[in-house]
């Protein structure tokens, strides 16, 4: 409900009428499961994407990648080096 925009009570809500048991109280317990997996899956995500990008560029490590993240104006470009 949070990624919505949506509080506590629209959650109880959606629950009541899903008939599932009302959301918990406090999410920081799920907060750190959801935080530890979602580390896990970027490592592994950009780990894989070094090897792809590594293989295409011939095991030559000295690549230029282009990076457009939080910048919603402009791209970004930015020399990696592994």
């Amino acid at each position: 409900m949070r990624c919505i925009g949506k509080g506590a009570e629209s959650a109880r809500m959606f629950c009541g009428i899903m008939n599932l048991l009302p959301p918990p109280t406090k999410f920081s317990k799920y907060n750190k499961i959801l935080l530890q997996a979602t580390r896990e899956t970027c490592e592994d995500s950009m780990a894989e994407a070094v090897r792809e990008a590594v293989d295409e560029n011939d095991g030559k490590k000295d690549i230029a990648v282009a990076v457009d993240g939080s910048w919603q104006k402009r791209g970004f470009l930015r020399r990696m080096a592994w």
